[in-house]
């Protein structure tokens, strides 16, 4: 971890909008280098516009967190719960590749097994494209089990997704 780096984490709000879509688009861009930049752009204005930010907002099983380091955002986590199934699902989690290093994802993940545990819930999931390597490694060293694998579209490209799950000591 790169030292002098203070992570603060914060919920968002709907003035966090622009900070999200562009965290989200240039991660997108930076990371999946295997999908067309057009079907990047495709998923991101169907899922991401102002109007479906405004509507994860408000939703009340959903939440979003902005990680900051010295007051510059510099990630993003979107998680939703399954209150019947007892379960925590992490639906976004990205960090800008200039402040990748720093332990601003462990942050972020640390403060989804804080809620899914406030909660009473003994997993966190999450789902990672199989060719995102990287990734993909980072949340096996962290504990997580990955055994299903189901299709994911992003615009036209098709992509394997792999799910997984992290167990929690409650």
């Amino acid at each position: 971890m790169k030292s002098q780096a203070e992570i603060t984490i914060r919920n968002w709000t709907k003035e966090d909008f622009p900070i999200v879509k562009h965290i989200l688009l240039t991660t997108w861009k930076n990371t999946y280098r295997f999908i067309p930049e057009e079907d990047i752009l495709i998923h991101f204005e169907k899922y991401y516009s102002k109007d479906r930010l405004l509507e994860i907002l408000n939703d009340p099983f959903s939440n979003g967190i902005i990680a900051e380091i010295n007051s510059i955002p510099a990630g993003w986590l979107k998680m939703f719960e399954d209150s019947i199934n007892k379960n925590l699902y992490i639906s976004s989690l990205y960090v800008l590749p200039e402040f990748q290093g720093f332990g601003v994802g462990k942050k972020l993940l640390n403060e989804a097994y804080r809620i899914a545990t406030v909660k009473g819930f003994n997993k966190v999931w999450l789902g990672v494209m199989k060719q995102n390597v990287k990734s993909l490694d980072w949340y096996k060293s962290l504990g997580f089990v990955f055994d299903e694998e189901e299709p994911f579209q992003m615009g036209s490209t098709e992509v394997l997704h792999l799910i997984g799950y992290k167990k929690l000591e409650c």
